[in-house]
């Protein structure tokens, strides 16, 4: 007789305002503090996974709120190894990293970009123009991103660009644009880039 091995897979934890949950959040938010030197405030765990990796060891994802020295309430994903060994419970952030939630997937979590600057992203915001003007046969003409995300999926080799530019038409008038660009790393250093969208951003009245 024999068994099959359990494949490894994220379970989504259902509910994330249990005190053992809420206590993995804040010990990821105090870590973080002692180590950048920060002080921010531990809020509520939006959304979580865990992963068994062995009877002992399990890996949390956490998506999180917490509350910097501004009183603004920001979105961080972080990642946790829980080690249970000899009755002790060793617990190891491997990730703390700031973004949002994608609005249609949950399991999509939106890392911000801290320098939009960076020659590569720069060369994936020019292609996004370059491509919807080839697409559409419009003129845009790329002066600068606003802001931006990016995601790396389970799939090999694969990184999602999600970028806030600015462009001008042909008309002069300067508009904002939201561009989402698929990158696959077939063999460094080439790479393929992929537009999957590329929409106007409607101004708040």
């Amino acid at each position: 007789m024999s068994c099959e091995t359990k494949k490894e897979q994220w379970i989504q934890i259902h509910d994330t305002t249990t005190p053992c949950v809420i206590n993995f959040g804040k010990h990821a938010v105090d870590d973080h503090n002692k180590e950048k030197g920060d002080n921010l405030v531990f809020k509520k765990v939006i959304i979580g996974w865990y992963l068994e990796i062995d009877y002992n060891k399990t890996k949390l994802r956490l998506i999180i709120e917490v509350v910097n020295s501004k009183g603004e309430v920001i979105t961080f994903e972080v990642v946790i190894v829980v080690d249970d060994k000899d009755g002790k419970t060793v617990k190891t952030v491997i990730s703390f990293v700031p973004g949002h939630i994608d609005e249609k997937n949950p399991w999509t979590f939106w890392i911000k970009i801290h320098n939009v600057t960076e020659p590569h992203v720069q060369e994936i915001a020019k292609f996004a123009v370059e491509e919807h003007n080839k697409i559409t046969h419009d003129n845009l003409i790329y002066i600068c991103i606003i802001e931006g995300w990016y995601h790396v999926p389970t799939i090999p080799l694969v990184t999602l660009w999600k970028l806030h530019l600015k462009a001008k038409d042909c008309l002069g008038r300067v508009r904002e644009y939201e561009a989402l660009v698929k990158e696959e790393k077939l063999l460094l250093p080439k790479h393929v880039l992929k537009l999957e969208h590329f929409i106007v951003i409607p101004k708040i009245c």
